[in-house]
């Protein structure tokens, strides 16, 4: 497997609704699951290329050719993971504004989760203000719905700005130099329309900044990645948003530290049926679960009943580390 590196750089605000949000549309989140990625591509490949190139893309998902991770954080240089759902081996005493921070960080550098792991061990304290990041801002913006013959009735969608040099970066694995041209194509071509909420408004949208072969990479960060997508240490920090087959569940989460994300929303496509309906809801193992084993996971079908099969991602990208 081919492993490549996108940063993807936001030319507008973005909307990434919060799934177990009440009011997802008021509020948006900063990156968007690997589910949500593949959903666009296969609406962009079918745009594209039909039904054919829409199932060759499903049917590299779903053999393994193709693996996705979630949208990860980058600010300049430095690449960011999500912290690791990792308990302390030995206790150490740290100052309460550093407790609190600790609490509320979120990502780390990938050059500073060696740092994390040794601070877990006993060795020297992490201090999480050092890596506190702030990669944009949180907006407002206005909008109104117009319906024939009705007064428009405004309304407010929230939307996340990023900060200059800072944006979202995936990790890809392709079997062969065909999925991966086929990916940057893809990417590209959704670039241009957006990807998340409210895309026909002018949202998501972006520009593929670097694409980087981390096998081939000799910057140190991807070098990092590079031998942590390799490694087998029993220990692996998931990187997607997944879920284990059926066989492969009691295995995976016995001895893990994992949270869980609901996964559901509407099928996209206007062919399915002739109202708007739900995708089935899964519960999936949230980026930054550790876990005991690699697994396989799946492509799950997820209509409930309609013109076409509806899939949701739910194949890992994982990292050995040593947590």
């Amino acid at each position: 497997m081919n492993s490549l590196l996108f940063k993807l750089r936001f030319t507008t605000a973005v909307h990434f609704g919060e799934p177990d949000s009440a009011l997802s549309l008021e509020s948006s989140r900063e990156t968007f699951c690997a589910d949500t990625l593949f959903s666009a591509l296969c609406h962009t490949a079918l745009a594209m290329r039909g039904d054919e190139g829409a199932a060759q893309l499903c049917g590299w998902a779903k053999c393994g050719a193709l693996r996705l991770s979630d949208a990860m954080l980058f600010c300049g240089d430095a690449l960011y993971l999500p912290k690791p759902m990792a308990r302390a081996t030995r206790a150490a005493e740290l100052p309460e504004a550093d407790r609190k921070a600790m609490k509320k960080l979120q990502w780390i550098p990938v050059a500073a989760l060696d740092a994390f792991a040794q601070s877990l061990a006993g060795g020297a304290p992490f201090e999480p203000r050092r890596y506190a990041l702030q990669p944009g801002s949180a907006i407002e913006r206005a909008r109104a719905r117009i319906s024939e013959g009705e007064d428009a009735q405004p309304y407010a969608v929230g939307a996340f700005v990023f900060s200059e040099g800072c944006g979202l970066y995936l990790i890809t694995q392709c079997e062969g130099a065909q999925q991966a041209a086929a990916l940057r194509e893809l990417l590209d071509a959704l670039g241009a329309g957006g990807i998340g909420g409210k895309v026909s408004s002018g949202f998501g949208r972006f520009v593929v900044e670097r694409q980087l072969d981390l096998d081939a990479a000799d910057d140190p960060q991807a070098l990092w990645l590079a031998r942590a997508l390799r490694a087998d240490t029993g220990r692996y920090l998931l990187l997607t948003a997944s879920l284990p087959r059926d066989e492969e569940l009691d295995a995976v989460l016995d001895g893990a530290d994992f949270a869980l994300i609901r996964r559901g929303g509407f099928v996209g496509s206007d062919r399915y049926a002739d109202s708007a309906r739900k995708k089935k809801t899964q519960y999936f193992l949230a980026a930054g679960s550790l876990l005991p084993r690699r697994f396989e996971g799946d492509l799950y079908e997820v209509g409930p009943g309609g013109a076409h099969p509806v899939y949701r991602y739910g194949r890992p990208i994982l990292l050995g580390v040593t947590l």
